[in-house]
């Protein structure tokens, strides 16, 4: 096996019907209050179809796109497509501030951002204050619209993603660098 989503299918292969995730229910969270199960099957569906659309865009190894979709099942949809792809996704914390969100999309090179709703103009603003300015997206839009064709001087490896290629960026409360 060399990436997480291989490792996904293989899975998916196994025991497509059996639950993939479990969200419990809780009456005041704003998705899927009353909980929801999603099977193997159900998020390989789902995961492949954001996989073409990103694939079509021109998103590959080499790129990293930064999501903000909390703990949300889009956000694994989300993430087993860009791994499939050799896409390295950069998530964001829920609860990081504007000049968090900047200084994250700007240091890891985000070349698309992918967010909730509630979030896309705290993404749009950090977007408008980083060297790439990297598109913003609604995550309901996919697979219908598609994210925005990746601009060529984004252009990703020729790579063909394997075991060495990075699947995420991820910062912590402990990483070092602005802001502080």
């Amino acid at each position: 096996m060399n990436s997480v989503f291989e490792v996904f299918q293989a899975t998916t292969r196994r025991c497509p019907e059996a639950p993939f995730l479990c969200v419990p229910a809780r009456a005041k969270r704003d998705y899927y209050p009353e909980g929801a199960e999603f099977s193997y099957r159900w998020m390989a569906e789902h995961a492949l179809e954001a996989a073409r659309c990103y694939a079509e865009a021109g998103y590959g190894p080499g790129h990293r796109i930064a999501l903000l979709l909390e703990n949300r099942p889009a956000f694994f949809v989300h993430y087993l497509a860009l791994n499939s792809l050799g896409v390295s996704i950069v998530p964001i914390n829920p609860d990081y501030r504007h000049d968090e969100i900047v200084y994250q999309l700007e240091h890891a090179d985000a070349v698309l951002a992918v967010g909730i709703s509630t979030r896309l103009a705290d993404l749009e603003k950090a977007s408008r204050e980083c060297p790439l300015q990297p598109p913003v997206i609604d995550q309901s839009t996919l697979p219908g619209q598609g994210p925005p064709r990746a601009l060529n001087t984004q252009r990703p490896s020729a790579t063909v993603p394997g075991r060495d290629t990075e699947c995420a960026m991820l910062y912590t409360s402990g990483t070092t660098g602005r802001p502080k």
